[in-house]
Protein backbone atom coordinates (compact mmCIF):
# COMPACT_ATOMS: atom_id res chain seq x y z
CA UNK A 1 0.00 0.00 0.00
CA UNK A 2 1.15 3.49 -0.97
CA UNK A 3 0.47 6.38 2.16
CA UNK A 4 0.44 9.61 1.07
CA UNK A 5 1.40 12.30 3.50
CA UNK A 6 0.96 16.18 3.17
CA UNK A 7 -0.22 19.17 5.38
CA UNK A 8 -2.53 21.80 5.79
CA UNK A 9 -1.65 25.10 7.08
CA UNK A 10 1.08 27.36 8.59
CA UNK A 11 1.72 25.99 11.96
CA UNK A 12 1.79 29.50 13.67
CA UNK A 13 -0.37 31.41 15.90
CA UNK A 14 -2.73 33.67 14.24
CA UNK A 15 -2.70 37.51 14.62
CA UNK A 16 -5.07 38.26 15.16
CA UNK A 17 -6.10 35.70 17.98
CA UNK A 18 -8.90 33.23 16.80
CA UNK A 19 -9.41 29.45 16.38
CA UNK A 20 -6.92 28.37 12.80
CA UNK A 21 -6.47 24.87 12.47
CA UNK A 22 -3.56 23.04 10.95
CA UNK A 23 -3.33 19.79 9.54
CA UNK A 24 -1.48 16.40 8.86
CA UNK A 25 -2.84 14.05 6.89
CA UNK A 26 -2.07 10.60 5.43
CA UNK A 27 -4.66 8.92 2.14
CA UNK A 28 -3.51 5.49 1.93
CA UNK A 29 -3.84 3.97 -1.14
CA UNK A 30 -4.02 0.17 -1.62
CA UNK A 31 -1.17 -0.79 -4.87
CA UNK A 32 -3.57 -3.04 -6.48
CA UNK A 33 -6.27 0.37 -7.09
CA UNK A 34 -3.84 3.52 -7.39
CA UNK A 35 -3.20 3.10 -11.17
CA UNK A 36 -7.41 3.00 -11.87
CA UNK A 37 -7.60 5.87 -9.17
CA UNK A 38 -4.96 7.82 -10.52
CA UNK A 39 -6.60 7.37 -14.15
CA UNK A 40 -9.87 8.94 -12.97
CA UNK A 41 -8.13 11.73 -10.83
CA UNK A 42 -6.75 12.77 -14.00
CA UNK A 43 -9.90 12.12 -16.41
CA UNK A 44 -12.05 14.40 -13.75
CA UNK A 45 -9.31 16.75 -13.57
CA UNK A 46 -9.50 17.46 -17.28
CA UNK A 47 -13.25 18.14 -17.26
CA UNK A 48 -12.31 21.62 -14.91
CA UNK A 49 -12.49 24.78 -16.78
CA UNK A 50 -8.85 25.42 -13.98
CA UNK A 51 -6.79 22.68 -15.78
CA UNK A 52 -3.41 22.83 -14.84
CA UNK A 53 -0.57 20.31 -13.93
CA UNK A 54 -1.16 20.48 -10.58
CA UNK A 55 -4.26 22.24 -8.64
CA UNK A 56 -4.25 22.80 -5.05
CA UNK A 57 -7.07 22.50 -2.61
CA UNK A 58 -7.36 25.62 -1.75
CA UNK A 59 -8.32 26.53 -5.08
CA UNK A 60 -11.44 24.05 -5.16
CA UNK A 61 -15.36 25.42 -5.03
CA UNK A 62 -17.35 23.30 -3.29
CA UNK A 63 -18.81 21.21 -6.44
CA UNK A 64 -15.01 20.41 -6.81
CA UNK A 65 -14.14 19.70 -3.56
CA UNK A 66 -17.41 17.36 -3.76
CA UNK A 67 -16.14 15.18 -6.96
CA UNK A 68 -12.75 14.57 -5.17
CA UNK A 69 -14.47 12.90 -2.02
CA UNK A 70 -16.55 11.39 -4.00
CA UNK A 71 -14.06 9.63 -6.31
CA UNK A 72 -11.66 8.50 -3.48
CA UNK A 73 -14.47 6.72 -1.77
CA UNK A 74 -14.91 4.71 -4.96
CA UNK A 75 -11.79 2.96 -3.50
CA UNK A 76 -11.09 1.02 -0.31
CA UNK A 77 -8.78 3.88 0.99
CA UNK A 78 -8.05 4.84 4.15
CA UNK A 79 -7.35 8.49 5.71
CA UNK A 80 -6.25 9.78 9.02
CA UNK A 81 -5.59 13.43 9.97
CA UNK A 82 -3.98 15.36 12.68
CA UNK A 83 -5.40 18.49 13.76
CA UNK A 84 -4.43 21.42 16.21
CA UNK A 85 -5.82 24.59 17.07
CA UNK A 86 -2.68 26.74 16.13
CA UNK A 87 -4.51 29.47 18.35
CA UNK A 88 -4.50 27.26 21.19
CA UNK A 89 -0.05 26.88 20.47
CA UNK A 90 1.36 30.60 21.26
CA UNK A 91 5.33 30.23 21.27
CA UNK A 92 5.68 30.66 24.83
CA UNK A 93 3.50 27.06 25.42
CA UNK A 94 5.31 25.72 22.44
CA UNK A 95 8.89 26.42 23.54
CA UNK A 96 8.62 25.56 26.69
CA UNK A 97 6.88 21.89 25.89
CA UNK A 98 9.89 21.82 23.18
CA UNK A 99 12.44 22.27 25.78
CA UNK A 100 10.85 19.61 28.04
CA UNK A 101 10.81 17.03 25.20
CA UNK A 102 14.69 18.05 24.59
CA UNK A 103 15.35 17.28 27.90
CA UNK A 104 13.69 13.80 28.27
CA UNK A 105 15.50 12.57 25.67
CA UNK A 106 18.71 12.39 27.92
CA UNK A 107 16.45 12.28 31.46
CA UNK A 108 16.57 8.43 32.06
CA UNK A 109 20.27 7.42 30.97
CA UNK A 110 22.16 5.91 34.09
CA UNK A 111 25.23 4.29 34.37
CA UNK A 112 23.57 0.88 33.11
CA UNK A 113 23.19 2.07 29.94
CA UNK A 114 25.53 1.13 27.05
CA UNK A 115 27.93 4.29 26.65
CA UNK A 116 27.68 3.83 22.93
CA UNK A 117 24.41 5.62 22.21
CA UNK A 118 25.15 8.14 24.77
CA UNK A 119 26.51 11.00 22.94
CA UNK A 120 24.03 10.84 19.87
CA UNK A 121 21.23 11.24 22.68
CA UNK A 122 22.42 14.27 23.74
CA UNK A 123 23.28 15.42 20.32
CA UNK A 124 19.36 14.84 19.60
CA UNK A 125 18.42 16.65 22.50
CA UNK A 126 19.78 19.67 21.09
CA UNK A 127 18.64 19.43 17.97
CA UNK A 128 15.38 19.19 19.13
CA UNK A 129 15.86 22.16 21.37
CA UNK A 130 17.06 24.18 18.18
CA UNK A 131 13.86 22.75 16.17
CA UNK A 132 11.96 26.37 15.22
CA UNK A 133 8.15 25.79 17.06
CA UNK A 134 6.80 25.63 13.70
CA UNK A 135 8.79 22.74 12.58
CA UNK A 136 8.48 21.20 15.70
CA UNK A 137 4.18 21.58 16.34
CA UNK A 138 4.25 19.95 12.53
CA UNK A 139 6.82 17.42 12.99
CA UNK A 140 5.27 16.04 16.31
CA UNK A 141 1.69 16.51 14.79
CA UNK A 142 2.97 13.90 11.59
CA UNK A 143 4.92 11.66 14.17
CA UNK A 144 1.20 11.21 15.54
CA UNK A 145 -0.05 11.06 12.73
CA UNK A 146 2.35 8.25 11.80
CA UNK A 147 1.87 5.71 14.36
CA UNK A 148 -1.81 6.47 13.82
CA UNK A 149 -1.75 5.34 10.14
CA UNK A 150 0.25 1.95 11.16
CA UNK A 151 -1.73 1.40 13.64
CA UNK A 152 -5.15 1.56 12.45
CA UNK A 153 -3.81 1.09 8.68
CA UNK A 154 -2.65 -2.35 9.58
CA UNK A 155 -6.02 -3.13 11.46
CA UNK A 156 -8.07 -2.42 8.37
CA UNK A 157 -6.31 -3.81 5.91
CA UNK A 158 -5.27 -6.85 7.31
CA UNK A 159 -9.26 -7.67 6.94
CA UNK A 160 -9.69 -6.72 3.44
CA UNK A 161 -6.36 -7.42 1.74
CA UNK A 162 -3.72 -8.23 4.17
CA UNK A 163 -1.11 -8.90 0.98
CA UNK A 164 -0.77 -4.87 1.22
CA UNK A 165 0.74 -4.89 4.16
CA UNK A 166 3.90 -6.86 2.53
CA UNK A 167 4.83 -3.52 0.74
CA UNK A 168 4.60 -0.51 2.09
CA UNK A 169 5.77 2.86 1.33
CA UNK A 170 5.80 6.37 1.99
CA UNK A 171 5.39 9.16 -0.11
CA UNK A 172 5.83 12.79 1.75
CA UNK A 173 5.62 16.23 0.53
CA UNK A 174 8.50 18.19 1.09
CA UNK A 175 6.91 21.84 -0.02
CA UNK A 176 9.75 24.18 -0.58
CA UNK A 177 12.27 22.66 1.55
CA UNK A 178 15.51 20.72 0.68
CA UNK A 179 15.73 17.21 0.50
CA UNK A 180 18.23 17.93 3.69
CA UNK A 181 16.00 19.73 5.44
CA UNK A 182 12.77 17.06 5.25
CA UNK A 183 15.70 14.24 6.21
CA UNK A 184 17.45 15.75 9.32
CA UNK A 185 13.67 16.33 10.36
CA UNK A 186 12.87 12.42 10.50
CA UNK A 187 15.96 11.24 11.95
CA UNK A 188 15.87 14.05 14.12
CA UNK A 189 12.69 13.83 15.73
CA UNK A 190 9.87 11.70 13.59
CA UNK A 191 11.98 8.60 13.42
CA UNK A 192 13.21 8.15 17.10
CA UNK A 193 9.87 8.93 18.73
CA UNK A 194 8.54 6.13 16.53
CA UNK A 195 10.79 3.63 17.71
CA UNK A 196 9.91 4.14 21.04
CA UNK A 197 6.38 4.61 20.59
CA UNK A 198 6.45 0.97 19.03
CA UNK A 199 8.19 -0.77 21.92
CA UNK A 200 6.09 0.96 24.70
CA UNK A 201 3.00 0.07 22.85
CA UNK A 202 3.20 -2.72 20.33
CA UNK A 203 1.07 -2.91 17.84
CA UNK A 204 -2.38 -4.19 18.01
CA UNK A 205 -3.20 -7.98 16.22
CA UNK A 206 -6.60 -9.55 15.14
CA UNK A 207 -5.86 -13.46 16.14
CA UNK A 208 -7.95 -14.84 13.25
CA UNK A 209 -6.77 -12.85 10.55
CA UNK A 210 -3.54 -13.36 8.38
CA UNK A 211 -0.44 -11.21 9.25
CA UNK A 212 2.13 -13.39 7.36
CA UNK A 213 2.66 -10.69 4.94
CA UNK A 214 3.43 -7.81 7.12
CA UNK A 215 5.53 -10.32 9.89
CA UNK A 216 7.61 -11.47 6.76
CA UNK A 217 8.64 -7.97 5.64
CA UNK A 218 8.38 -5.76 8.94
CA UNK A 219 7.97 -7.95 12.05
CA UNK A 220 11.22 -9.60 14.02
CA UNK A 221 11.89 -12.46 16.80
CA UNK A 222 15.40 -13.15 17.95
CA UNK A 223 16.07 -15.66 15.51
CA UNK A 224 16.01 -12.64 12.74
CA UNK A 225 16.74 -9.36 14.51
CA UNK A 226 20.55 -8.50 13.98
CA UNK A 227 22.59 -8.08 17.59
CA UNK A 228 23.27 -4.45 16.92
CA UNK A 229 19.63 -3.98 16.63
CA UNK A 230 18.68 -6.43 19.71
CA UNK A 231 20.74 -4.06 21.91
CA UNK A 232 18.95 -1.03 20.94
CA UNK A 233 15.41 -2.59 21.67
CA UNK A 234 17.05 -3.92 24.54
CA UNK A 235 17.72 -0.37 25.74
CA UNK A 236 14.28 1.27 24.30
CA UNK A 237 12.81 -1.45 26.63
CA UNK A 238 14.72 -0.14 29.49
CA UNK A 239 14.00 3.16 29.39
CA UNK A 240 10.38 2.89 28.91
CA UNK A 241 10.08 1.17 31.96
CA UNK A 242 9.09 -2.18 30.48
CA UNK A 243 12.46 -3.82 31.91
CA UNK A 244 14.47 -6.53 30.29
CA UNK A 245 13.17 -8.51 26.96
CA UNK A 246 11.48 -11.81 28.14
CA UNK A 247 13.57 -15.32 25.79
CA UNK A 248 10.25 -16.14 24.62
CA UNK A 249 9.18 -12.40 24.17
CA UNK A 250 7.68 -11.47 20.03
CA UNK A 251 10.02 -8.67 19.36
CA UNK A 252 7.55 -6.52 16.93
CA UNK A 253 7.88 -4.44 14.53
CA UNK A 254 11.29 -2.93 12.73
CA UNK A 255 10.31 0.57 12.94
CA UNK A 256 13.41 1.53 11.05
CA UNK A 257 12.98 -0.55 8.30
CA UNK A 258 9.35 0.32 8.31
CA UNK A 259 9.16 3.98 7.56
CA UNK A 260 12.59 4.33 5.89
CA UNK A 261 12.83 1.74 3.44
CA UNK A 262 10.90 3.01 0.81
CA UNK A 263 10.63 6.55 1.86
CA UNK A 264 10.52 9.26 -0.46
CA UNK A 265 10.08 13.35 -0.25
CA UNK A 266 8.56 14.62 -3.50
CA UNK A 267 7.05 17.29 -4.93
CA UNK A 268 3.64 17.30 -5.34
CA UNK A 269 3.67 18.71 -8.83
CA UNK A 270 5.31 15.07 -9.81
CA UNK A 271 2.97 13.01 -7.52
CA UNK A 272 -0.71 12.44 -7.97
CA UNK A 273 -1.35 10.67 -4.61
CA UNK A 274 0.33 13.51 -3.21
CA UNK A 275 -2.31 16.03 -5.06
CA UNK A 276 -5.05 14.16 -3.95
CA UNK A 277 -3.07 14.11 -0.18
CA UNK A 278 -3.11 18.08 -0.76
CA UNK A 279 -7.02 18.54 -1.86
CA UNK A 280 -8.14 16.60 1.16
CA UNK A 281 -6.15 17.92 3.33
CA UNK A 282 -7.41 21.63 2.54
CA UNK A 283 -10.49 20.31 1.97
CA UNK A 284 -10.97 19.32 5.57
CA UNK A 285 -9.02 22.53 6.98
CA UNK A 286 -11.05 24.51 4.95
CA UNK A 287 -14.07 22.83 6.70
CA UNK A 288 -13.13 23.03 10.13
CA UNK A 289 -12.06 26.71 9.98
CA UNK A 290 -15.42 27.71 8.23
CA UNK A 291 -14.16 28.91 4.73
CA UNK A 292 -15.99 26.11 2.89
CA UNK A 293 -19.80 25.57 2.69
CA UNK A 294 -21.22 22.01 3.79
CA UNK A 295 -21.97 20.38 -0.03
CA UNK A 296 -17.95 20.81 -0.12
CA UNK A 297 -17.16 18.28 2.51
CA UNK A 298 -19.95 16.70 3.96
CA UNK A 299 -18.94 13.32 3.05
CA UNK A 300 -15.27 13.26 4.17
CA UNK A 301 -16.44 11.33 7.06
CA UNK A 302 -17.06 8.38 4.69
CA UNK A 303 -12.80 8.04 3.99
CA UNK A 304 -12.10 7.90 8.05
CA UNK A 305 -13.27 5.38 10.38
CA UNK A 306 -15.28 5.80 12.84
CA UNK A 307 -13.89 5.79 16.84
CA UNK A 308 -15.32 5.46 19.95
CA UNK A 309 -14.17 9.04 20.29
CA UNK A 310 -15.17 11.03 17.86
CA UNK A 311 -12.29 13.57 18.61
CA UNK A 312 -9.20 11.36 18.50
CA UNK A 313 -7.90 13.37 15.32
CA UNK A 314 -7.66 16.89 17.33
CA UNK A 315 -4.79 17.08 19.84
CA UNK A 316 -3.21 19.92 21.89
CA UNK A 317 0.26 19.61 22.84
CA UNK A 318 2.23 21.24 25.83
CA UNK A 319 -1.07 21.70 27.97
CA UNK A 320 -4.90 22.33 28.68
CA UNK A 321 -6.85 19.16 27.02
CA UNK A 322 -5.70 16.26 24.83
CA UNK A 323 -8.73 16.45 22.70
CA UNK A 324 -9.59 19.97 21.90
CA UNK A 325 -12.15 21.11 19.48
CA UNK A 326 -14.75 23.80 20.12
CA UNK A 327 -17.45 25.95 18.23
CA UNK A 328 -18.24 25.11 14.64
CA UNK A 329 -15.18 22.64 14.69
CA UNK A 330 -17.00 20.31 16.93
CA UNK A 331 -20.06 20.21 14.75
CA UNK A 332 -17.66 19.75 11.88
CA UNK A 333 -16.47 16.53 13.48
CA UNK A 334 -19.78 15.58 14.59
CA UNK A 335 -20.55 15.62 10.61
CA UNK A 336 -17.44 13.59 10.10
CA UNK A 337 -18.78 10.77 12.73
CA UNK A 338 -22.22 10.28 11.27
CA UNK A 339 -20.69 8.98 7.71
CA UNK A 340 -17.24 7.26 8.99
CA UNK A 341 -17.31 3.66 8.36
CA UNK A 342 -16.52 0.45 10.28
CA UNK A 343 -13.20 -0.69 11.41
CA UNK A 344 -14.83 -4.23 11.57
CA UNK A 345 -14.14 -5.81 7.49
CA UNK A 346 -17.47 -7.56 6.33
Amino acid sequence: MRIYIDEAGAFIPPQPPRPLFSIVLSLIIPSATEHELFYEFLHLRDTWPNQNVEIKGRSLDESQAAQIISLVLKYDTLVQFIALDTNTHPDNLVEDFKNRQADAVTANITREHHPGPIPHLHQLGEEVRQMSNQLFLQALATWELIIRTIREGTVYFVQRQPEELGDIAWVIDRKYRTLTQMEETWSTLILPLSEGAFAKVPLVGILEEDYSYFDAKYGFNRATIEPEDLRHLQWLHSVSGKGPLREDERLGVNAQLLLTEQRTFEDSRDSLGLQLADMLATILRRALNDQLQYPGWKDFGGLLVRHHNPGTGFIQFGGGEETLMTGHARNVCKVLDSKAKSMVGE
